[in-house]
């Protein structure tokens, strides 16, 4: 767990990030949102109450879906989405068929807590669809060297964490089982294309998806 004063300022850095980021298209979103659908419906998950632990950037655009997250207010399909950390959600237990924590991991204060909670909030058969960046381990171990050198500030502050496939793997297991993994370069629901991912290969780096069932 990092400090919350390195937390905060990698969510104004953020939160300043997106505000600059032009507005995905309505129809994206929509595109994505299907695609996420029948993501659940393969788990044999009813699309029905669903939360999605943060989504400021690129919300997933549910039916009746609720939305977490810190950075804003209004969701960008037009409901109101509660301001709150993803270690600390204000629901029930139980109280969710599935949750959506996309490209998300990496961002909060505390993953292991971050986890637990979405555990907590969904029901028995429940499952949660969860994507991050992951990178190879000598590509971390490159990142560390620099850091030692040139000082944290300099080096993605937007990503309080790193992690490797293996790394993110070994924490959802403890609090889930994992349904399915999926590794790719090419992220799919971030609309990337071939090209534009040269610079990822370089370090190392995949987007991990991973269907899990709370233990």
């Amino acid at each position: 767990m990092i400090t919350r004063v390195r937390w905060n300022e990698a969510q104004a850095r953020e939160k300043d990030a997106w505000r600059r980021i032009p507005a995905a298209p309505r129809g994206y979103l929509e595109r994505r949102g299907e695609l996420l659908a029948a993501w659940l419906r393969f788990h044999g998950v009813a699309v029905g109450r669903v939360l999605e632990i943060g989504g400021a950037g690129l919300p997933a655009l549910l039916d009746g879906a609720h939305a977490v997250d810190p950075l804003m207010r209004q969701h960008p399909g037009g409901r109101r989405a509660v301001a709150a950390r993803a270690e600390e959600l204000p629901y029930g237990d139980g109280a969710f068929d599935a949750a959506l924590a996309l490209n998300v991991i990496d961002h909060v204060q505390d993953p292991a807590r971050c986890l637990a909670e979405a555990a907590r909030v969904l029901r028995p058969g429940g499952v949660l669809l969860l994507s991050c960046n992951v990178y190879a381990p000598a590509w971390l171990l490159l990142r560390a060297a620099r850091i030692a050198l040139l000082g944290e500030r300099n080096n993605d502050v937007l990503h309080p964490h790193h992690f490797t496939a293996g790394s993110l793997l070994a924490l959802a297991r403890r609090r889930f089982e994992v349904l399915e993994a999926s590794l790719r370069v090419v992220d799919p629901l971030a609309g990337e294309r071939p090209f534009e991912c040269s610079r990822s290969r370089l370090k190392g780096e995949a987007r991990l998806y991973l269907c899990l069932r709370p233990c």
